[in-house]
């Protein structure tokens, strides 16, 4: 064990490992039986050379015989309750990670989640995860198993003669010495082949997901070729590590291949003195091999658990990761939304520069500006995706730092362009197994007007919409956000080019339908038909509030807002 803990990050694994060992517990139970009767099998052989054979005493054969396998049969019975356990243990543990990992992703903020890209955070749980459990499942009973048989079987070989034994325990250091000598290139190229093959992931999703452009600008085998440079990166490490490996373990079967030689050739000499019998040297010689066995499997598994540290600490880090921070005062409703001097940055970028910004309960307030002024960002705030840099966002002359964050998302619902549906029903996408009564479905999908397409639909609310809504258009699937939106009845519903999509009379449609609703609304669009429908304009450039009005005294001011209305009338 002493080997084992030595590394730190090693130590730290097996201590890991100790959470899991409620899972082991018929592991240990049956396993010390399969050990103790695997140990009957030299003394049998024993006994039939030394007692049947050599006596000439065959009336005893068939019992022997009828023993012998019955007892290897229980063996083997043993040897499937034990693995069989492991493997589960290991899928439980799987599952365990994997649940717990997702959950760790939710509560972390975006602003850290932005910074893994989506193949590698797939790689983690999909590949590292189901590697480290197999490593988990099974780490501490092999030690401690292992470091039994070890004491076991060389008491049964010293039993049966210390001299043979001696020979065999002088080959036990070099497998150590072939480990050690690895360690370094082993945790070097465990540690690149994990990294290389989640850039693999990465790179293969990004294909996938860009195949419509790729086909579109015919780029098929330069993104092929992009994609063909990651396997062989890959693939090179890979390739160094399965030899490092490899090393290791043909150099403890080269020690292991020479023993039997050793044995033999000086057990014969022992048998010619007089010293043991030939029994004992045919016990022995075909016991000696066991002795390797838990010393293969320690070794082995020492190599499994040098590569498994870059995984866990892959793991690790992403629950190592910040979470959100909640505050404790409960939301209630919204008298007033106030930005005091809010200044943001992406990236040491300034995005928002001391914006100062008033939205009173109940008014539709429409947020204009040229590509990159940070109306996006501005509303990202609300639901606290992100929070200022300096300055405060207030919500009823609260910070909202200081509100219970989930109350916080239930009341403030931003929707935006592409929100992301589930591959589910249409009825499953809204309700999102919140307890809706029938009623408010009909009016949630009555006020986003989801009714007036889903007649076309061959299941109707129970249609499943495909991956990321693929079955919808691009206005169903903003009619479908909306609904899912409006039916939590929230008390600011932000729009962000939520009804790009959607034609003109039904988006005309949809927006009387939330003014009769007691909400704020905060509307982000470029089309001036959806901007005349706020009560109040606000003009964002390079981060700052450089106009608000009504579209009628911002139109006559002719400033920024109406440049901005000329170019894209002009467009």
């Amino acid at each position: 064990m002493r080997i084992l803990t030595r590394d730190p990050e090693v130590h730290e694994l097996l201590n890991y490992a100790k959470r899991y060992t409620k899972y082991q517990k018929l592991i240990f139970v049956f396993a010390p039986i399969l050990l103790f009767v695997g140990i009957l099998s030299p003394f049998l052989i024993r006994y039939l050379f030394d007692n049947i054979i050599a006596k000439a005493d065959f009336s005893k054969l068939p019992v022997f015989v009828l023993l012998f396998i019955g007892i290897k049969g229980l063996e083997r019975l043993l040897s499937v309750v034990v693995n069989y356990n492991i493997f589960k243990c290991g899928n439980q543990i799987t599952h365990d990670e994997q649940v717990s990992f997702l959950k760790k992703v939710l509560r972390s903020p975006v602003e850290s989640l932005a910074k893994k890209s989506t193949g590698d955070m797939i790689s983690r749980a999909t590949s590292d995860i189901p590697q480290l459990s197999r490593t988990i499942s099974s780490v501490i009973p092999i030690i401690v198993l292992n470091i039994i048989e070890l004491i076991l079987f060389g008491g049964v070989l010293i039993y049966f003669s210390w001299q043979l034994a001696l020979v065999v325990f002088a080959t036990i250091p070099f497998y150590n010495f072939s480990v050690n000598i690895f360690n370094k290139k082993l945790k070097k190229f465990s540690t690149l082949e994990r990294e290389k093959n989640s850039q693999v992931i990465e790179s293969f999703r990004e294909k996938i997901d860009g195949t419509a452009t790729i086909k579109n600008l015919v780029k098929n085998e330069y993104f092929a070729e992009k994609f063909d440079e990651k396997v062989k990166e890959w693939l090179k490490v890979s390739n160094k590590y399965q030899l490092v490996t490899q090393t290791i373990e043909d150099f403890v079967t080269f020690i292991r291949g020479i023993s039997p030689v050793l044995v033999l050739s000086f057990g014969g000499f022992l048998v010619m003195k007089g010293t043991i019998t030939l029994g004992t040297l045919i016990g022995f010689y075909d016991f000696m091999n066991w002795i390797y066995e838990p010393i293969r499997v320690l070794s082995h598994f020492l190599i499994s658990l040098k590569s498994a540290t870059p995984v866990f600490r892959r793991i690790r880090e992403i629950h190592e990761m910040d979470e959100e921070k909640s505050g404790e005062k409960i939301f209630e409703g919204v008298n007033k939304i106030e930005y005091k001097e809010v200044c943001f940055s992406y990236d040491n970028e300034p995005v928002l520069n001391g914006i100062n910004l008033k939205i009173n309960s109940n008014e539709r307030v429409a947020i204009v500006g040229t590509s990159g002024a940070g109306k996006s960002t501005l509303i990202t705030l609300l639901p606290r995706y992100f929070d200022p840099e300096k300055g405060n966002v207030m919500i009823n002359g609260e910070d909202l730092r200081r509100y219970v964050l989930n109350k916080l998302r239930k009341k403030v619902i931003v929707v935006h362009q592409n929100d992301f549906l589930f591959n589910m029903s249409i009825r499953e996408n809204i309700v999102l197994d919140d307890n809706f009564s029938e009623e408010e479905f009909r009016e949630a999908i009555k006020i986003a007007c989801v009714d007036k397409f889903i007649d076309k639909l061959e299941n109707g609310y129970d249609t499943i919409v495909g991956e990321r809504g693929s079955k919808l258009s691009d206005g169903q699937r903003q009619r479908v956000a909306i609904a899912r939106a409006v039916i939590r009845n929230p008390k600011v519903l932000v729009l962000d080019e939520a009804t790009s999509g959607v034609d003109s009379q039904t988006e005309e449609e949809i927006f009387n339908n939330l003014k009769k609703l007691n909400m704020t609304i905060i509307i982000i669009s470029h089309r001036l038909s959806t901007i005349r429908k706020a009560d109040r304009v606000v003009v964002l450039d390079k981060g700052r509030v450089v106009e608000e009005g009504t579209h009628e005294e911002l139109v006559k001011k002719g400033l920024m807002y109406k440049k901005i209305l000329e170019s894209q009338l002009m467009a």
